[in-house]
């Protein structure tokens, strides 16, 4: 079963958290389906989640929204500071000239 878009994920999340109804078009969860019975007869059990379990979720997406964040950050930074050096060197062979 092919897993929902993590936005789709994170909208069924912050429901959940928030006590509301799950969005409309709430994406279907590995497990959740309707499973065939195994050999003996009975159905798979259903995943636990445990607080232990979303909370080790929850770290890895910080820690990659994290990293994303700063490389972002950081690029934005550096181009401005390069650009303002860039047009302060210019100004500077400007006057140099006159």
């Amino acid at each position: 079963m092919e897993l929902p878009a993590l936005a789709d994920a994170f909208a069924a999340l912050l429901a959940a958290e928030q006590g509301e109804p799950s969005p409309a078009t709430a994406p279907p969860w590995p497990g959740t389906a309707k499973a065939a019975p195994h050999d003996s007869g009975t159905l798979p059990a259903a995943p636990v989640a445990t607080d232990v379990l979303v909370e080790e979720i929850m770290a890895r997406i910080l820690e990659r929204l994290s990293d994303q964040v700063v490389r972002e950050t950081v690029a934005e930074i550096v181009s401005k500071v390069a650009e303002r050096l860039v047009r302060e060197e210019i100004e500077r062979i400007k006057a140099s000239i006159k």
